[in-house]
């Protein structure tokens, strides 16, 4: 089969790749269809043009562009040069960026340069979303409220964010690269990296912060942090990284102690007082009752409103209960009830009771329940 310079011409015009070759002084010689669909330009537009009428306008003055193709094309094969991104111009005048490549031919009366020319523009408006997103994603997890880290398949330490060092007291440049055992209590350890293990080979691709309960972290200092983890797999570059998002819960912990003080306290004063006392809801009804209260109740109904309780009999039932509903009312918008009544008791007999109703309120000042406390006076 013989091959002359036509087929040669027609194969380079067919190049899915945009191609067009300059003189040695700047001169479009040759440009085939690929180019003509990347810049708009027909052959004909750009053949005996300087190669800068592909420049954006800004650029043509600037850009030595001639100086820049003998430089490429004299060590086409350095690292540095091999690909190189440039801001090229459409016929319509919108930029596109575009990778080159640059290569020289020394046949003829003078060197030729041919240029191959890669639209990269969507490339590279992808990459920089990626590395917006990236810059965006570090950032929550920089000042996110719970500590983030990574490990790879050996356990040691990839990722490690500003909460974390805040909640262990290591900073990343002292942890990168440390096994995961440098937070862990030791008496856990061997136990825990079992886990991770189980967990990266499951199918499982995550367990939720409060699935795994809570466990133990161990701060720089050697003091144990009680912590909420949840851990998450993926893989990368076929690698397969762990990451994990824990939250000290030492606050939590220590405010939940002091609720159970005092509700313990409340508890011991409610249960063993010598008066009579009543936990209403801010609407009257009965929530807790002391024993004290229940000497003085042949019975008491579950979710009763205070003033049905069988405190009364006779004709004066009626208007005591309706006094004690009014006088509740007026507690729950805060006001302190103090009264005298009498009352009869489980043993049949009247007691006079000194009598009041306390609002206890949020900080907000509304009204979350009512004390009712009596006095027996008989």
């Amino acid at each position: 089969m013989k091959f002359d310079s036509n087929d040669a011409n027609g194969i380079l015009a067919e190049l899915p790749e945009a191609l067009l070759i300059t003189a040695l002084r700047g001169e479009i010689v040759f440009a085939n269809r690929a180019l003509t669909r990347l810049t708009g330009f027909s052959a004909d537009e750009v053949i005996g043009k300087d190669v800068s009428i592909l420049l954006p306008t800004p650029e043509r003055r600037r850009v030595q562009v001639k100086e820049w193709l003998a430089r490429w094309a004299d060590d086409p094969d350095a690292e540095s040069l091999r690909y190189l991104n440039l801001e090229a111009a459409t016929k319509s005048g919108e930029a596109r960026l575009v990778s080159l490549r640059v290569s020289k031919h020394e046949g003829g009366d003078e060197p030729l340069f041919l240029v191959v020319l890669r639209d990269v523009t969507a490339q590279h408006e992808t990459v920089a979303q990626l590395r917006h997103a990236q810059l965006v994603t570090n950032r929550i997890l920089a000042i996110g409220e719970d500590g983030v880290l990574s490990i790879d398949p050996s356990h040691r330490i990839t990722y490690w964010n500003g909460t974390a060092e805040r909640i262990f007291g290591y900073s990343e440049r002292e942890v990168l690269g440390k096994p995961i055992s440098v937070i862990l209590p030791e008496d856990v350890a061997s136990r825990h990296e079992a886990m991770i293990n189980e967990f990266a080979a499951s199918t499982s691709a995550s367990r939720l912060m409060g699935q795994r309960g809570e466990i133990r972290g161990r701060h720089k200092d050697g003091h144990l942090i009680p912590l909420e983890a949840s851990i998450t797999k993926t893989t990368i570059d076929g690698e397969l990284v762990l990451s994990a998002q824990v939250r000290d819960i030492s606050a939590r912990k220590a405010a939940e102690a002091a609720v159970k003080q005092s509700e313990a306290r409340f508890r011991a004063v409610f249960e063993h007082a010598l008066e009579a006392m009543a936990l209403l809801a801010p609407d009257g009804r009965v929530l807790e009752i002391n024993s004290a209260a229940a000497q003085l109740l042949p019975s008491v109904p579950m979710d009763a409103f205070f003033w049905e309780l069988d405190w009364w009999r006779g004709d004066a039932s009626e208007a005591q209960r309706g006094e004690l509903k009014a006088n509740v009312e007026r507690c729950r918008s805060g006001e302190v009830i103090r009264a005298r009544t009498t009352l009869e008791g489980a043993d049949g007999a009247d007691h006079e009771i000194d009598f009041s109703l306390l609002p206890v309120t949020a900080g907000d000042g509304e009204v979350i329940y009512i004390i009712a406390e009596g006095r027996d006076l008989t």
